[in-house]
């Protein structure tokens, strides 16, 4: 584990696919610490295959806020947040909301602090990167055009150091590999060309919209008008098409009190009136 005071230099996406997660998260407890290995073999004694066992697919749910980590002597150990019990609770409700919530969670949770985990920025300019270009590009490219990014952001890094501030094709492919899960996933057929996903969950406007609201640096309470760059970036995180969308709005204002719209001289405008997370879902 890094220490507090140092800088993270970690944009390599690991090894952690959505499907062994996924398992990870459904077995590990809320009340009882565990270690990676007595994850892995409840998993094994409950007849499901593990795929493998690195303790980064642990480790990604504790870097998304769904397990606590800690050590006890030499080992390390796990046990599930709050957050964590949640998206778990919502993922047995609702099979289709659930891979959005774990997209999101990835996606807004890089915060810029020097100590964040950087492969969540990653993860993040991917995602933004491929919604921009609609379409998923070949891996090394967008490999080159992530790695081109990390260079103008973070000039100050040592990026001829053997470990750390690397990205490669393969972390390209694991970030497409999450966004693929998606329910419809964003991205069809071999040529991987975007398909604008209409969804039903006006939870997921009110997501992206707060994810606007924290990475302008706006107040809540604060109207923001609905432009054309606005509703890009609040249809990019989820990949949406813009007419659901703006019907998801719609919707969100009609069973919520969290957001209103407004007429404006500079146009139609939108107010987030507090902060929304998958906490609040």
């Amino acid at each position: 584990m890094e220490s507090l005071n140092s800088e993270d230099m970690h944009f390599y996406i690991d090894y952690a696919p959505f499907e062994e997660v996924h398992k990870a998260l459904w077995n590990l407890s809320d009340h009882q610490p565990m270690t990676a290995t007595e994850v892995f073999d409840t998993l094994e004694l409950q007849g499901q295959p593990v795929q493998s066992r690195r303790t980064e697919i642990l480790r990604r749910l504790y870097d998304i806020g769904l397990a606590s980590q800690f050590k006890q002597g030499s080992q390390v150990l796990y046990i599930l947040t709050s957050l964590g019990k949640k998206v778990r609770d919502l993922g047995s409700f609702d099979q289709d909301l659930y891979p959005d919530l774990m997209h999101f969670l990835h996606f807004s949770s890089w915060d810029g602090t020097p100590q964040a985990r950087k492969f969540l920025w990653s993860y993040r300019r991917c995602s933004e990167l491929a919604w921009k270009e609609r379409r998923l590009l070949p891996r090394k490219e967008m490999a080159a055009r992530i790695q081109n990014q990390m260079a103008e952001e973070f000039p100050n890094l040592d990026y001829t150091a053997r470990v750390g501030a690397r990205f490669d094709d393969t972390a390209a492919g694991r970030w497409a590999h999450w966004v693929r899960a998606l329910h419809p996933p964003p991205f069809a057929g071999d040529e991987g060309i975007l398909q604008k996903r209409a969804v039903t969950h006006h939870e997921l406007v009110l997501l992206a919209l707060d994810d606007l609201y924290r990475s302008r640096g706006y107040r809540y309470g604060d109207p923001v008008i609905l432009d054309e760059l606005t509703l890009d970036e609040v249809t990019r995180v989820f990949f949406l098409d813009l007419v659901c969308c703006r019907e998801l709005l719609d919707l969100a204002v009609r069973l919520t009190k969290i957001i209103r719209f407004s007429d404006t001289f500079a146009g139609p405008s939108v107010t987030l009136m507090e902060p929304y997370t998958v906490e609040s879902i």
